[in-house]
């Protein structure tokens, strides 16, 4: 484990204090179908993840809180849920003892669609989480979230499991990572307690 991972999953510690939750409305999400081929619209949404590929809103048919955005986005989940893969991709770590909440960060790179090569990670109050080398196709499960603790955090990372923000992060922090993930999020219909607007659905530009 870096020292990158244990600061950002003291940072997080920190901060699940203060989060502040807003609860989703599982009966408007969809899953956000993003399908390949000239003219594919997102059945929510139209941003450019939905150009190409099939990315689905991970928290569809589930009843989950929405908190904030920081390194990520957090999400609380009311019932004890499988966390769903966006897309098409290969698990490139899973790790049970990092320094997160929770102790648990697995990460996976997205293989199609126009986030291809796109890192995401899933850290905090989970288990069961999918061994490294796993290939999943889009709403397979890579670890089940619990209903207590930190509930997860989602957001970009690079290869080696360090989220993209946390170079420059600190407590409380809305950065601009976590604002691109959201509106990723967004797109395939997922909620997100604070309206993103003006950030790119792709990590790109400044990372805080």
């Amino acid at each position: 484990m870096t020292r990158t991972r244990m600061r950002a999953g003291i940072v997080t510690a920190a901060a699940a204090s203060a989060i502040a939750l807003t609860v989703l409305a599982p009966a408007s999400a969809s899953w956000g179908t993003c399908d390949g081929g000239s003219g594919g619209t997102a059945a929510t949404g139209s941003g450019s993840s939905c150009n190409s590929g099939r990315y689905i809103n991970p928290f569809r048919h589930q009843s989950w809180y929405a908190g904030r955005i920081d390194m990520g986005v957090d999400y609380m989940p009311n019932h004890r849920y499988p966390v769903r893969a966006i897309g098409k991709a290969k698990v490139i770590g899973s790790d049970s003892r990092s320094g997160w909440p929770g102790g648990h960060f697995v990460w996976y790179k997205l293989l199609r669609g126009d986030h291809e090569g796109n890192i995401i990670y899933v850290a905090e109050t989970m288990k069961r989480l999918v061994p490294r080398g796993t290939i999943v196709g889009p709403g397979d499960r890579i670890a089940t979230a619990l209903p207590h603790g930190t509930g997860i955090e989602m957001g970009w990372a690079n290869r080696r499991g360090v989220t993209r923000a946390s170079r420059c992060y600190s407590e409380g922090m809305e950065t601009h990572s976590g604002k691109e993930m959201g509106r990723f999020l967004k797109e395939l219909g997922a909620d997100v307690i604070k309206p993103v607007r003006h950030a790119p659905d792709y990590p790109t530009g400044k990372r805080c």
